[in-house]
């Protein structure tokens, strides 16, 4: 009679337990977030996509009950048009946050306020569109200050006068606008001539325009770019001989650029932690839904990447870090 008895109540406290598992199981939150960049095919979104993977990986972690996803997309090559169509597609789609580059300062807006306006937070990563439009944040580089630091180290480079070509993917770009502002503040104190040349995402136009601009102006003392352009600068030192005699610099990590530094076509590149870019947004949102924690700026920092710390950058590339 005890052992029945015992039976009943191992029996009544499993099905208890597993009631209990089941009632957890039901009040488990999902979020997903989706992050959407412009030239969304190219290599430099991988480290930020990366971190926001991770960010997703480490809420999930430490708390059972939650589940957040993470998913990428946007136009393969820059077009705000259809940037701005994917998001209105992802809005409809119902998604709990979006992390988007918003490279145009009018044109986001409306879809942004729309977002709001169905309860789904809006957060800026790498490109900002600016103070006026509604998203809830921005993280991501100070873009005038990183075009300064260009600007110095070139300065410290090739001295205060000569010929420099310009390189920038799109004149609308906001980010590459405010870039290109902070380089010609600089630049504007010296007498150095510069030269703003609109060389597109793609790579091989760039290179053409480029090597153009080199071969109509043989005494020019360096080329730089705003974005990541600059890996084809090795392709063009190469194919002209110029290697040692142009100083060639820019922006961010792609792997190209790095390989220029290491064979000695380009002496430095300016890094954005694109990884910090992924991270911060998926900690902000889930913090925003859980806990009513209002978003906040953060600045991802201007570091400069050269030969004397170019190994290690790689090392932490190959993770996925930088």
């Amino acid at each position: 009679m005890k052992r029945r008895l015992f039976a009943v109540v191992g029996l009544t406290l499993i099905l208890t337990l597993l009631a209990s598992f089941a009632a957890l199981a039901a009040e488990k939150k999902t979020y997903e977030f989706v992050v959407i960049t412009h030239s969304a095919s190219i290599d430099f979104w991988v480290p930020l996509v990366k971190g926001a993977q991770d960010a997703a990986a480490m809420i999930n972690a430490a708390n059972p009950n939650v589940e957040v996803t993470v998913r990428h997309t946007g136009p393969r090559l820059f077009n705000v048009s259809e940037q701005r169509d994917i998001m209105e597609n992802v809005i409809e789609a119902g998604v709990d946050g979006i992390i988007s580059t918003l490279p145009d300062p009018t044109a986001f807006d409306e879809p942004v306020a729309q977002a709001l306006a169905r309860g789904i937070p809006v957060i800026a990563t790498n490109t900002d569109a600016g103070p006026d439009n509604p998203r809830l944040a921005y993280v991501g580089q100070g873009q005038v200050a990183a075009g300064r630091a260009l600007g110095r180290k070139l300065i410290e480079l090739i001295g205060t006068e000569g010929k420099v070509g310009i390189g920038i993917e799109d004149l609308g770009h906001t980010a590459l606008q405010e870039r290109l502002q902070g380089l010609t503040e600089v630049l504007d104190q010296t007498d150095i001539e510069y030269t703003v040349l609109v060389t597109t995402a793609d790579l091989t136009q760039g290179a053409s325009v480029l090597e153009s601009y080199l071969i109509a102006n043989p005494d020019a003392k360096a080329i730089v770019n705003v974005d990541a352009n600059t890996q084809c600068h090795g392709v063009v030192l190469r194919n002209l001989g110029l290697k040692g005699k142009v100083v060639s610099a820019g922006f961010d990590l792609v792997p190209a650029t790095l390989n220029n530094i290491i064979d000695g076509y380009t002496v430095f590149t300016i890094d954005q932690n694109p990884y910090v870019q992924g991270f911060y947004p998926v900690l902000a949102l889930y913090l925003y839904h859980e806990y009513d924690i209002a978003p906040g700026d953060i600045d991802s920092g201007v570091g400069i990447v050269d030969a004397n710390n170019v190994h290690r950058v790689i090392e932490l590339a190959e993770k996925g870090y930088r």
